[in-house]
């Protein structure tokens, strides 16, 4: 019986991938990033992958499907079986709704979040490839992923965080951080 289904969301470069790595490492979960649907689809179509594909790609499925769609698709093979379920990458407030109608109080956003200058650093210092190499880019990049402009089916991160059950800030130590995740994780599964 599932106990507790986490939502995670967060701006980019805050840390809420290696929040997720610390939660599969050290809770039994099973994991789901809403990514991986849009990721399939684009492989399907061979095209090359990008964070600005995987953001258009996620809103033309969500203007055709609606804004939870991502999050229907992901859970419908979820188990059972398991204390806790994670699903990564929550980008717009359907997703949440969608989430909250089908796993009512079992349901829990968590938000993670800090400084924009320390976002910048990290995602610098990371170099992906699609990772953005100035100031300017990573301000364009941050604007389109907390909404400013966008419409209600695309990426929507600062309504999604406003949502939010629990907001990590991540602007201290890494062990700070990862603390404060382990807090909020076995507050959660406390009931």
């Amino acid at each position: 019986m599932v106990k507790a289904i986490i939502g995670l969301t967060g701006s980019l470069g805050s840390g809420k991938e290696i929040a997720a790595d610390h939660i599969k490492k050290n809770f039994s979960c099973f994991y789901v990033k809403l990514s991986d649907v849009l990721r399939n689809e684009i492989e399907k179509k061979r095209k090359g992958m990008s964070r600005k594909l995987l953001q258009d790609s996620g809103d033309e499925m969500r203007s055709m499907y609606g804004g939870h769609v991502l999050a229907k698709v992901s859970i419908e093979y979820l188990p059972r079986n398991r204390d806790l379920i994670v699903l990564d990458g929550i980008r717009n407030p359907g997703e949440i709704e969608y989430l909250k109608n089908n796993f009512g109080e079992t349901f829990f956003l968590i938000a993670v979040d800090s400084k924009p200058e320390m976002r910048f650093e990290r995602m610098n210092k990371r170099g992906r490839k699609d990772d953005p190499k100035t100031w300017e880019e990573f301000l364009e990049m941050d604007s389109r992923d907390q909404g400013s402009g966008q419409p209600d089916y695309g990426q929507q991160t600062r309504r999604c965080m406003d949502k939010a059950n629990f907001t990590v800030e991540n602007d201290g130590t890494p062990e700070e951080f990862l603390a404060k995740v382990d807090e909020i994780i076995k507050k959660i599964l406390a009931g």
